[in-house]
């Protein structure tokens, strides 16, 4: 089943419903990035179309496991220029996942500045490919394509506050790459911070907060993405990591700061 396949039959089913499929684990959680993508498109529906995607909030409040998830969604405020939209998850009655989503339409500005291309570095061709391995690396690797390109796979006591290279789905579909997939693609990639260390140790993302800056054109999640992330500051079991994703183009997709759990 292609990706655009398995979200549809994920939310499809009721309005007030997402079924959480098998192998897209991380340790006893499931991958927060389909989490998010398929709380989105429980929130879409309830935003006029013209108004594009800004940011989005997302707290990770407990694990959820494959199975039924039941969400909520709230439209929070509904003004000339911006729309605020709050969705929980719940299971087994227990709240799991809360998204604030802010949406807006385009506006004229006086101020405008470009957001940085991509930096050069490896090609895909060039750059390390990270292996699914069963039982060993988390399940949901599985459905991407990774290449290392800078910074060190994790659990290898890296020294560099970096980490990226190149991503993309395995099984995309045929749709040009909206907004769960751009989530997915952005968080499979593991918390940098995993690389600085020496041994497997868990982890697990607090909170996420996504800017959507460019839309991309003509891209699918076939595509290779590129990915680069920034270590800012980690201590006290904690991370802050900033990252981007730049389209084939070169362009700016998303940006996004991550703060980490770290058990290590």
């Amino acid at each position: 089943m292609n990706f655009a396949d398995l979200l549809h039959a994920a939310c499809a089913s009721s309005p007030s419903q997402v079924q959480i499929p098998e192998h897209w684990g991380q340790g006893r959680a499931t991958f927060g990035g389909l989490l998010a993508a398929c709380l989105f498109e429980k929130i879409r529906p309830r935003v006029a179309a013209e108004r594009a995607l800004r940011s989005l909030m997302v707290s990770f409040v407990a694990p959820v496991a494959p199975g039924a998830l039941e969400v909520q969604v709230r439209v929070l405020r509904e003004g000339k220029a911006a729309t605020q939209v709050q969705a929980t998850a719940y299971q087994d009655d227990q709240p799991c996942v809360v998204m604030l989503a802010s949406f807006g339409g385009d506006r004229a500005s006086a101020v405008s500045v470009a957001a940085m291309n991509a930096p050069t570095t490896k090609s895909p061709e060039a750059a390390t490919q990270f292996p699914f391995i069963p039982g060993l690396t988390p399940d949901f690797t599985q459905h991407f394509d990774y290449r290392y390109a800078v910074g060190t796979m994790p659990f290898m006591g890296g020294r560099e506050p970096h980490l990226g290279g190149w991503i993309r789905l395995r099984e995309p579909g045929d749709q040009a790459a909206g907004v769960a997939e751009l989530l997915c693609l952005l968080d499979a990639w593991p918390p940098a911070v995993f690389s600085l260390l020496k041994a497997p140790a868990a982890g697990s993302t607090l909170t996420w907060s996504l800017g959507f800056v460019e839309r991309p054109e003509a891209c699918s999640g076939g595509d290779w993405w590129q990915y680069l992330a920034d270590i800012q500051h980690a201590a006290n079991g904690y991370s802050h990591i900033d990252a981007t994703l730049w389209d084939r183009h070169g362009h700016t997709a998303l940006v996004s700061r991550q703060t980490v759990s770290v058990f290590a």
